[in-house]
């Protein structure tokens, strides 16, 4: 089986295993702890498994390394959704939303400093996460540098493992005050006669049935859905030839994975910045972000033919990394705002459910068709699976250009209307 093939089945599976777990069990983070209670062993599982590569020495077996692989992959991506499912609830206890109900503020002033701390939330973590990717890695960078900056085959595995040891022990420092520190903050009790384990697919049931009173939020996610299907394989297909082309160099990686990190932290800003200078739209942001996105990877197939562009430099794998931290890190704030745009806030936690569904099943079903498609094509070229990811990616660029933020809007108001009828 061809690398790249076995890379994207192995994403696929463990994405899978995220999108079943979430559909299955994710609705109970709703109600009461529960949502905690996933995030901490989810991070008690990765943490571990960070460790246990540090103690798998054998290198000539690859099936128990790809599993660990998978279970670290599987509960990394868990507690992302879990903390990202925090913020619109951490969002309602921000002090300036207690500020507007004191002043005897209206419900809908109420809800848009929700939604406006909603954003601010998501901008400043998506940064402070970047910040928190940056320091290990300078970290390690030292530590390279100590053990062997440039590695024989035999010194790269123990440099990896000081890797998997010294981000686990990261992750364990931070995350040990941030469980004890961590207010308490209950959800409802599970309501009587509500089937937990299905209720992901109740509530996409019933937010499908809401596609006719709000086009404008259908749009949005079955596009969002096609982008991340794209982008999500095209990252995993360039992280696959990047490593190729530097033979999997430690410190080569390290630094890419720094730039990045620094880039991260200034797109967000800027992104926050110019939207607030020349008060753009979400919108216009959210597709400045995607286009360049996308264009970034399609860039790979021009590797199809060339045999020194698309790819195939040091320069081009450096305006990757630098390029993915300027425009595409601030999309995964602005994703969640412009949905926050298109529906009722009485229907918010339906649809950002559904949001996550969706956003975890084209994180599997994109590696998994390529998969298919590199394995078809016997390996000949690994840069084949970048033409059905761009096609992919640019039908839901189009679909998402398609909504209109004020006819969506308009649309939550007349259903808001509605909603107020029926209950009078």
């Amino acid at each position: 089986m061809p690398q790249v093939s076995f890379v994207l089945l192995r994403t696929g599976v463990a994405q899978l295993l995220v999108a079943i777990v979430l559909i299955t069990l994710g609705g109970l983070g709703d109600y009461k702890l529960y949502g905690r209670t996933f995030l901490f062993w989810s991070t008690v599982v990765c943490i571990v498994m960070h460790f246990a590569f540090a103690a798998n020495i054998d290198t000539t077996t690859w099936y128990i390394p790809s599993i660990m692989v998978i279970f670290t992959l599987m509960t990394y991506n868990m507690t992302l959704s879990f903390f990202f499912a925090a913020f619109p609830r951490l969002a309602n206890h921000m002090p300036s939303v207690y500020e507007k109900i004191d002043a005897g503020c209206t419900v809908k002033e109420v809800d848009d400093e929700i939604a406006m701390q909603r954003s601010r939330i998501s901008m400043i973590s998506t940064y402070w996460s970047n910040v928190g990717w940056a320091v290990p890695l300078l970290i390690y960078t030292g530590i390279i540098y100590m053990l062997n900056s440039n590695p024989d085959a035999g010194q790269t595995n123990w440099t990896y493992n000081a890797s998997a040891i010294l981000f686990g022990a990261y992750w364990l420092i931070f995350a040990i005050p941030y469980f004890i520190l961590d207010k308490k903050r209950p959800g409802p009790d599970i309501p009587e006669g509500v089937n937990i384990y299905v209720e992901g697919l109740v509530q996409a049931k019933e937010a499908l049935q809401l596609a006719k009173k709000l086009p404008q939020a259908w749009w949005y996610i079955l596009g969002f859905f096609l982008y991340c299907d794209g982008i999500n394989s095209s990252g995993t297909l360039l992280g696959n030839l990047q490593g190729q082309y530097i033979a999997y160099n430690v410190l080569y990686s390290n630094l890419f994975s720094l730039a990045q990190a620094i880039a991260s932290m200034i797109g967000c800003l800027a992104f926050w910045w110019i939207q607030l200078y020349f008060k753009l739209e979400t919108k216009t942001m959210l597709q400045a972000s995607n286009l360049l996105t996308l264009l970034m990877y399609a860039w790979a197939i021009v590797g199809l033919a060339s045999p020194s562009v698309g790819y195939k430099s040091f320069g081009e794998f450096w305006f990757y990394n630098i390029g993915y931290g300027l425009w595409t890190a601030p999309f995964w704030a602005l994703q969640n705002t412009y949905l926050s745009d298109l529906i009722p806030n009485s229907k918010a936690y339906l649809f950002f459910g559904l949001f996550g569904i969706m956003n975890k099943a084209s994180a599997f079903v994109g590696p998994l068709v390529n998969f298919l498609i590199t394995v078809v094509s016997h390996g000949n070229s690994d840069y084949i699976a970048f033409i059905p990811c761009t096609i992919l990616s640019l039908a839901g660029f189009i679909m998402i250009q398609v909504t209109n933020p004020a006819k969506g809007r308009s649309d939550v108001l007349a259903f808001e209307e509605a909603e107020r009828e029926l209950e009078g």
